[in-house]
């Protein structure tokens, strides 16, 4: 007796809605759908926003568009559409560590390197200037939606469905499914879906788990982040047992589902007053809204306010049919209330209701909205202060009216928890579906990625992730990055390169290691990211990352013709970087290529090749002891007898030894014995002079009366003169380094038309040396040149590299303008990087800087600054821009800043283009790290000489914490300058000596400055220690 009182007395506390179990109506599932205790159907849709900027304008045509495809679903009783909106700055932390920082660790952890520093001031920073925000769409279909005979079937499928089975309890009641019900539903998403895409709103559904964890976390703030997962049908459940072991009554309800209600429901609520409410950790104020706005205006613009000041709220705005009936007795009632004075008005309010009904056919809707803020328990004070700041906003929001009085603050506060009930205290308001639209929260930047290993932050402080691995969304990764000097484009680059060594990119099936990276720089811009790997990595692996200062001294000599270790040519790929790169040195200055030199240069490197191998009339290197000491070594130990052709005074060929060291697997010896085995420079000059060669091409004579050979010959004599080091065997050698920067500073010149021709030739040849092995693939292992003793170890390495990320930036990309070669190249390696897997990034001052054929394959164009009015009309153009993208080229970019440097981003990523102004916001460790400023690297160095890495940018950060020395080393050098007349140089050197000693003694500009290392230390293992 006692149990079926209580029963019945939870079953009238449920029905009046008391407890707060009372306000989850959902029931169950069916599929990808939740199920309420009325048979009404649930699903979530994410929507993460715009993948362009739009215009106020735009909005509310994207909005009248929606109206268009929608107004239909919303004409008569039956579907919902809520928007649901969240912005938490208060624990943005957490979603920070979520949604990149927790991977970044995990990789980093992987590959060995202690990044910490770095990651961790990162979790310090970015959640004082960016906030988490999420959007969803909580879709509902009722009962009503079906006609009369409809109903009838989904009542005998519950009943047939329910009869196959005993009385479950209190569990999940699964009877409550219809196959006529969930069919309507998903035609219902289908159709939402569908529109928003087509607008170029970026949308997802989520599954009901990922729903109900959206819907506990709103409920109870605490649990963001967590890793609870609701237990549904058909997940796996273990049996629960009865309170009386002894009773003898089966209790069915321990073997199946425990019911959703009880799941999410964790603590019990408070209310306090009529305005507050506790629930867990958290006291609520709710905000309603009852009188709609005035001039209804995008959400984004009280999203924007709201988040500027950095306050915690989230809002649900319900959208239901029933527009016909509503309006038809609103009307009525409007009409006897014009008798009185007075509220005329409120008849004219309909009849423009009305007309543009009859005039436009729009439809009007039944709107409600509210909106919570909430703060921890005990901060009260703080609490109303936010919801009287919530209030004000919304209110200014187009004119429109709140009340913090609902009578129930904890039903007003579930009324902006998602999925589980469709239920609001606010007034009921009738707008036009148009309008109501506009006002939903869709219009916020979009990101193709959840997750990523760097995050930007949005204008407004929210997060933008970004996946620099492409994430499946990008499978060609060609950036062009643009900015005049000055304008953040080097730290932008840096920061994507270590967003990708943190990436999933570091993972293969081969393990986890550092990811190939090169880039060619004019300058040692890269080189404080190299100096950070490298310390990161630690001594024993500090040859993994490595900083390359290319210089045409002995040393440094590069052989562009090398192959593959126990190939006699190159492979497919290689043999068109060959054309190019000799086209390039047989091409006039004024860049015009002669009349047939492109053949004759593609049948040279050929003759050459096949002069260096065994076959009839080919004249093979012959080896020489002493050459390759590593080698010489090698045969002596490890007895090899290397073949005599003719007899045992004829001599050996360096192919003959490379044949033995593969035969015993001495690969890397095999490779230095090739270095001698294959044709260099010179040999071009015997091979165009060979017999074949000169039958086809001794006839052909240029306008200037030089045959085509001869002006061949000449200039690639010229270049054996000017350039030794690409004419021999190469010495250069780069061992186990997975991430290479080469600074052509010293073999770039610029000025002239022979200078610029020099820095062409040196980006062709810094491209081969990065990335020489980036384009080997699995299938070259069947190339017709591989020997077949050859094929399973190449197959091996080139598996590897093929499922290995790689990127290849190339910094001041300007430089190359005068070489079409060089450009013909870079399309060509564009266009083969998805199949091999290789990003590329060209880097320079202007959008002219890139051909045209550049410009079309690339999938990412980034703009930091565009340098005058004309230049950015011009982008603009050229970009073809939308309206609102073009405004933030003109007047949105200003150059790096102490909040960050801001960009915009056009870029193509899962079949969709996106447009979006973003901010580049590091830590004074990274900035340090990146700093490219003259006055920045130099004291950057002299404290490396003195401390260790880490220590030296933990104290600069700590000082200059702008990331930047450079106002107080000019301030400081112009004192000297004019108080003691020292020139320039000298000037400048003794500011930095003195500032680097002030730091290192902390006194001076750095007093304090242990103090407080100390203190962020403390402070550090404090919250390790709580954590």
């Amino acid at each position: 007796m006692g149990g079926i009182l209580s029963s019945l007395l939870a079953g009238i506390s449920l029905g009046l809605r008391q407890p707060l179990a009372s306000f989850c109506d959902v029931e169950s599932t069916h599929g990808d759908h939740l199920i309420t205790k009325r048979g009404e159907y649930v699903s979530v849709l994410r929507i993460n926003g715009l993948r362009r900027m739009c215009t106020r304008q735009e909005v509310e045509a994207l909005a009248e568009q929606q109206r268009i495809e929608l107004q239909g679903l919303l004409e008569e009783r039956g579907h919902a559409i809520v928007g649901w909106y969240i912005s938490d700055p208060e624990r943005s932390g957490i979603e920070i560590d979520r949604l990149s920082l927790n991977g970044c660790r995990s990789i980093a952890r992987q590959i060995g390197a202690d990044l910490s520093d770095v990651i961790e001031e990162r979790r310090r920073r970015w959640p004082n200037v960016m906030r988490w925000e999420a959007t969803c769409y909580v879709l509902w279909t009722r009962p009503s939606v079906l006609t009369r005979e409809d109903r009838k079937q989904v009542a005998e499928e519950r009943r047939t469905l329910a009869s196959q089975f005993p009385r479950v309890g209190n569990t999940q009641r699964f009877a409550l499914r219809s196959d006529i019900m969930a069919a309507r539903h998903e035609s219902f998403i289908s159709r939402v879906q569908a529109a928003l895409q087509g607008f170029d709103i970026s949308c997802e559904f989520l599954g009901p788990h990922q729903a109900l964890q959206v819907a506990r976390e709103a409920t109870y703030r605490e649990t963001a982040g967590s890793a609870w997962k609701p237990t549904l049908l058909g997940d796996r459940v273990m049996p629960r047992l009865p309170d009386d072991l002894d009773d003898p009554q089966p209790h069915p309800q321990g073997l199946l589902w425990p019911a959703i209600r009880d799941q999410i429901f964790n603590a019990d609520a408070e209310t306090k007053g009529g305005q507050l409410v506790t629930v867990g950790d958290y006291t609520y104020a709710p905000v309603d809204m009852t009188i709609g706005p005035e001039d209804p205006r995008p959400f984004s613009e009280l999203s924007s306010v709201l988040g500027r000041k950095r306050l915690p709220w989230r809002s649900a705005m319900i959208l239901e049919g029933g527009g016909r009936a509503a309006f038809g007795f609103k009307e009525a009632g409007a009409g006897f209330l014009a008798m009185f004075p007075g509220n005329s008005d409120i008849r004219r309010a309909f009849a423009a209701l009305k007309l543009e009904r009859q005039k436009n056919n729009h439809n009007s809707v039944r709107m409600r909205m509210t909106a919570t803020t909430w703060a921890p328990v005990g901060a009260e004070a703080k609490l109303r202060r936010q919801a009287s700041d919530l209030s004000q906003a919304i209110d200014a929001w187009g004119n429109s009216k709140t009340t913090r009085i609902s009578g129930d603050p904890l039903e007003a506060a579930m009324g902006s928890v998602p999925a589980l009930a469709l239920g609001s205290t606010a007034t009921s308001s009738l707008a036009l579906v148009g309008d109501a639209f506009s006002m939903m929260p869709w219009a916020r930047s979009a990101s193709p990625w959840q997750r990523g290993s760097i995050l930007f932050r949005k204008p407004d402080g929210s997060i933008w992730p970004y996946d620099p691995t492409g994430g499946g969304l990008r499978p060609s990764v060609v950036d062009i990055i643009v900015a005049p000097p000055g304008g953040g484009k080097s730290v932008l680059a840096n920061t994507i390169l270590l967003g990708l060594i943190l990436s999933s990119a570091a993972i293969s099936s081969h393990g986890t290691k550092l990811p190939y990276i090169g880039k060619l720089d004019i300058g040692p811009s890269s080189r404080g990211l190299i100096e950070m790997l490298r310390n990161a990595l630690g001594p024993e692996r500090q040859h993994e990352a490595v900083y390359v200062k290319m210089q045409a001294i002995p040393g440094f000599e590069v052989n562009v013709f090398d192959t593959q270790v126990g190939l006699e040519y190159p492979l497919p790929l290689e043999r068109v970087f060959l054309q190019n790169f000799i086209s390039l040195l047989a091409t006039p200055l004024d860049g015009r290529p002669w009349e047939g030199m492109d053949h004759l240069v593609e049948d040279v490197i050929d003759e050459a090749y096949r002069l260096c191998t065994g076959v009839q009339g080919s004249t093979p290197k012959i080896y020489t002891p002493g050459i390759e000491p590593d080698v010489d070594a090698a045969i002596t130990s490890l007895g090899i007898s290397l073949p005599h052709h003719a007899g045992e005074d004829d001599p050996t060929w360096w192919r003959d030894v490379v044949d033995a060291l593969v035969s015993l697997r001495e690969y890397r010896l095999a490779g230095f014995a090739q270095r001698h085995a294959i044709p260099v420079l010179q040999d071009l000059l015997i091979a165009a002079r060979s017999p074949e060669i000169e039958k086809r091409y001794s006839k052909i004579t240029l306008e200037t009366g030089e045959s085509l050979i001869d002006t061949f010959d000449r200039y690639i004599m010229n270049v054996i003169k000017n350039f030794p080091m690409l004419a021999s065997p190469t010495r250069l050698d780069m061992g186990d380094a997975r991430v290479i920067v080469l600074d052509l500073a010293e073999v770039a010149p610029s000025g002239s038309p022979a200078a610029n021709r020099q820095t062409a030739l040196m980006y062709m040849l810094g491209r081969h040396i990065l990335a020489r092995n980036f384009f080997l693939h699995p299938d070259y292992a069947d190339d017709p040149h591989m020997p077949p003793s050859m094929r399973d170890y190449h197959l091996a390495r080139f598996t590897e590299m093929y499922e290995t990320t790689k990127r290849v930036d190339f910094d001041e990309w300007h430089r190359t303008e005068p070489a079409p070669q060089v450009d013909k190249q870079a399309v060509r390696d564009g266009r083969e990087g998805r199949k091999h897997n290789v990003q590329l990034a060209f880097i320079s001052q202007n959008h002219t800087d890139f051909s045209e054929d550049l410009y079309k394959i690339s999938t990412a164009r980034w703009v930091l600054k565009c340098g005058d009015q004309e230049t950015a009309d011009s982008l603009i153009r050229r970009f073809k821009l939308s309206d609102a993208s073009a405004y933030v080229i003109r007047n949105a970019l200003p150059g790096p800043g102490k909040n960050g440097a801001p960009f915009f981003v056009d870029m193509s990523a899962g079949e969709a283009k996106y447009e979006q102004l973003l901010v580049n916001v590091l830590g004074p460790i990274e900035l340090w790290s990146f700093s490219t400023t003259p006055g920045d690297t130099a004291l950057r160095s002299r404290l490396y000489k003195r401390i260790h890495f880490a220590r030296a940018l933990r104290m600069l950060a700590t000082v200059f914490p702008s990331g930047t020395a450079n106002s107080e080393i000019e301030r400081r050098k112009s004192e000297r300058m004019n108080v003691f007349g020292l020139a320039t140089d000298e000037a400048f050197a003794s500011v930095l000596d003195e500032l680097a000693d002030e730091i290192v003694e902390g006194r001076g500009v750095a007093a304090g400055l242990y103090e407080t290392l100390r203190a962020i230390d403390e402070q550090s293992e404090l919250e390790f220690t709580t954590g």
